[in-house]
């Protein structure tokens, strides 16, 4: 009992800390603006994050 608890407890801690540095700019780039989207993380020395998603859903 004593091993899981503490197993819950490492993973617990070490998630808050894995997505901690992870921030998601406002601005948002369709498939066709891809060059720009390269360029302005290039710029801004960002890494580039793709998600995926329909547009035509709220």
């Amino acid at each position: 009992m004593k091993k899981s608890l503490l197993l819950c407890g490492a993973l617990l801690f070490a998630m808050t800390f894995s997505q901690a540095e992870l921030k998601i700019p406002s601005s948002v780039f369709t498939m066709e603006e891809l060059e720009e989207a390269k360029a302005k993380a290039s710029e801004d020395e960002e890494p580039l994050i793709f998600v995926y998603t329909d547009p035509g859903t709220t």
